[in-house]
């Protein structure tokens, strides 16, 4: 393998320390060559046995397959919020409806399964590569990746919505835009996390 040059390592690092996630967006469309972009990098994830076990649905903004999982995770909060108040009900379903309809950018991704249980999880593994590959080629665009595995995945009728399988899992609901801001975080110290043996 050919070495890379400072300026590609400092892009790459800077990408990994700089890369937030964000859910406040501007009020304007993620450009289809970034998306796409963004899909080419999942390809690149590493993936064990070269499975490639990412099955990526993009819902355009607008569209009636947004507008129908919006809808069916509506539904989905409204029957499970906590607070048993049908008013508080109402307003948390009616506020992640909007979360979804008003993304400028929003993508589910699924994995596979194997046919082991090991495979299955290289391969659920792998996809998760992926969505990060995803976050950091959208950040290198400027553009900032909410990664949720709450409620927009948890609808019963969303693999069938979609047009997924059935035996898929889905690893995440993917919120992208331009962020308002960027969030800085702190980690730990390297010596924290990791040992020298």
């Amino acid at each position: 393998m050919q070495a890379r040059d400072d300026k590609s390592a400092a892009a790459v690092l800077d990408a990994l320390r700089n890369r937030r996630t964000s859910r406040d967006y501007e009020d304007r469309d993620v450009p289809r060559a970034v998306i796409e972009d963004m899909l080419e990098a999942a390809r690149w994830a590493p993936n064990h046995r070269n499975t490639e076990p990412w099955r990526i649905f993009v819902l355009e903004r607008g569209g009636a397959k947004r507008d129908e999982t919006a809808n069916l995770i509506a539904e989905w909060t409204y029957e499970n919020v906590k607070n048993p108040a049908p008013g508080r009900r109402e307003n948390s379903a009616e506020s992640i409806r909007q979360e979804v309809l008003s993304a400028p950018c929003f993508i589910y991704v699924y994995s596979r399964p194997g046919p082991t249980e090991e495979v299955t999880r290289e391969n659920y593994a792998a996809t998760c590569c992926a969505i990060q590959n995803m976050q950091l080629a959208a950040y290198a665009h400027g553009v900032a990746v909410g990664w949720s595995t709450g409620r927009p995945i948890k609808p019963a009728r969303l693999a069938e919505t979609l047009g997924a399988d059935a035996s898929w899992t889905a690893a995440g609901a993917l919120y992208a835009g331009y962020p308002k801001s960027f969030p800085s975080v702190k980690r730990r110290p390297v010596d924290e996390i990791a040992r020298w043996l």
